[in-house]
């Protein structure tokens, strides 16, 4: 007998509540042994001696009931960690007497199908004893024998319908609804499923150990981008100490791209992070409730509740992206380092610094799809799937996954970046916009039809469109961060790798109009795409 079966009423079978011992050594529920003595009875005489149930040893009349509050300690320590399922054979403390006994009612132990009765202890053996009575369907006393049979021909439930994957009788296959299906007994059933939960259950903990190990291989990174980050920027002050006094303001401009680089290199770790522990939990939620399936003894609950909560077939898991190299030493960094060595040419052709130019933009949730979620900085962007009540209202939303920046452009030259890290799936661009705010109008929610420029990232493979002119890029190198230049004077659009400077392409637009910045995480799938568009701000810029 296991520590819980120790800790279950001998009369109710179920854990003890407010036990009470007798003088003899045995516990009851202070419920139970009232109902056993007809204590709560006021038309029950109460002379004589009372007595053990269990042992029938003689009690004083008189004897005071006093819970046993150590019991009750351990009874509710035992049970609270235990594993629960809602709907399961742990039933309410109600208590059932048998339908059998003439005279004095007994407490039922057991019901049986067949009889439509609950039976006390000996009733129960005497069903198990008799010949003609041993094929009758004993289960855990219950008040609802009605779920354990037909609702179109009142049998007992015994067979399990693989066709339509639900409990019925025999007259269901011989007659009914489900006739000529393939059926097979409930222990068979009962036993498929179980080794179909036991291969969920090895799956799922070995997706588990495959998030854990990525977590802990996530945690030096953190670290080294520190450490990176601190050797550059370094380096970069030794070379900046030996250039002259009017370089200085370029000095500050790629200190600020260091720190940059490095916040939001931690903050995508901090993501990935983030994402991994999400994983961790939603499969010890997938362990719990397997565990609770498995240590569910009856058939018919156990087939209906596998039923509910739809865990009969091979479970289904997002994939886990697991990245050998989460981060590679960074090109952004490099690329300063090496700006800085050729910057005495720089600075004799009087080349401005890309990056001098980038701008802060910021995201309109406004016209976010409700289906992408803008972090509370205004800074990213990700597909969520939790469209807000006030968003799903709108009508004028877009059916494309996009949302547009607050700034809009008329005049001038304008570089942003956005940091797309190992997202599979992107697009950004610019679209047409009025000249004001207060002058925006339907068409400009997220509204990918109105996107004259872009440029679209698909598992690998990269494509640039003006209008409706496509052209793919060979591109030698993943993109981690896309720079976006709109020089309006000279009437151009370019695309940049954001971490090396190079030209990805260029366009020629004739700009007809105020324009702004465009945003398309992409949907997401399996889990695959759920990483967030960063926009990037320089990190305590001081530049006069």
């Amino acid at each position: 007998m296991d520590a819980q079966e120790e800790l279950k009423c001998p009369v109710c079978v179920e854990p003890f509540t407010d036990p009470v011992c007798l003088p003899c050594g045995h516990n009851f529920c202070q419920t139970c042994i009232r109902v056993v003595w007809n204590m709560d009875d006021p038309k029950a005489s109460r002379e004589g001696p009372l007595f053990c149930p269990e042992c029938q040893i003689l009690l004083p009349s008189d004897l005071k009931l006093e819970i046993n509050s150590d019991l009750q300690r351990k009874v509710q320590d035992v049970f609270s960690k235990a594993p629960s399922l809602e709907g399961s054979s742990h039933r309410s403390r109600s208590i059932i007497m048998c339908d059998q006994c003439i005279g004095k009612t007994e407490v039922a132990v057991k019901s049986c199908l067949t009889c439509d009765a609950s039976l006390c202890s000996a009733h129960t053996l005497l069903h198990q004893q008799r010949e003609a009575l041993r094929g009758h369907s004993l289960i855990e006393v219950t008040e609802d024998l009605i779920s354990f049979k037909c609702k179109e021909h009142g049998e007992e439930l015994k067979l399990f319908c693989q066709e339509d994957q639900t409990t019925v009788c025999c007259l269901c296959i011989a007659l009914g609804a489900h006739k000529n299906h393939q059926a097979v007994t409930l222990q068979k059933a009962c036993s498929e499923f179980k080794k179909v939960l036991e291969t969920n259950k090895s799956l799922l903990l070995q997706r588990k150990h495959l998030a854990e190990s990525a977590m802990k291989d996530l945690e030096p990174l953190f670290s080294e981008v520190s450490e990176n980050a601190k050797a550059y920027r370094l380096r970069i002050v030794e070379k900046y100490n030996k250039i002259k006094a009017q370089i200085e303001e370029d000095q500050k401009l790629m200190l600020a791209i260091l720190e940059t680089e490095e916040f939001y290199t931690k903050k995508w770790l901090r993501w990935r992070n983030e994402s991994l522990e999400c994983h961790v939990k939603d499969i010890n939620a997938a362990l719990r409730s397997s565990q609770s399936l498995l240590e569910e003894e009856n058939d018919i609950l156990f087939l209906q509740h596998l039923k509910n909560n739809r865990h009969g077939s091979q479970v289904e898991l997002p994939l886990l992206s697991v990245i050998e190299q989460e981060y590679s030493t960074s090109d952004k960094m490099k690329t300063v380092e090496q700006l800085v060595d050729n910057l005495d040419e720089v600075v004799f052709h009087n080349t401005q610094r890309l990056w001098s130019s980038l701008r802060a933009v910021s995201l309109d949730p406004e016209t976010a799809h409700p289906e992408l979620e803008v972090s509370a900085d205004k800074l990213g962007v990700h597909w969520s799937k939790k469209p807000t009540p006030e968003r799903k209202r709108k009508t004028n939303i877009s059916s494309q996954y996009s949302v547009q920046a607050k700034e809009r452009f008329s005049s001038g030259s304008h570089y942003w970046e956005v940091a797309v890290w190992k997202k599979p799936y992107w697009l950004i661009g610019l679209s047409y916009a009025s000249a004001t705010r207060d002058q925006d109008s339907e068409h400009l929610n997220g509204d990918f039809n109105n996107v004259f420029c872009y440029i679209y990232h698909g598992n690998g493979k990269y494509l640039v469109c003006q209008d409706s002119n496509e052209k793919s890029l060979a591109v030698s190198k993943t993109i981690q961060k896309l720079g976006v230049l709109v020089d309006i004077p000279k009437g151009a659009m370019s695309f940049y790798d954001g971490d090396t400077l190079t030209l990805l392409h260029s366009f020629h637009v004739k700009f007809s109009g105020p324009v702004c910045p465009i945003f398309n995480p992409c949907i997401d799938i399996n889990g695959q795409n759920s990483q967030p568009l960063s926009i990037v701000h320089l990190r305590n810029k001081n530049i006069s």
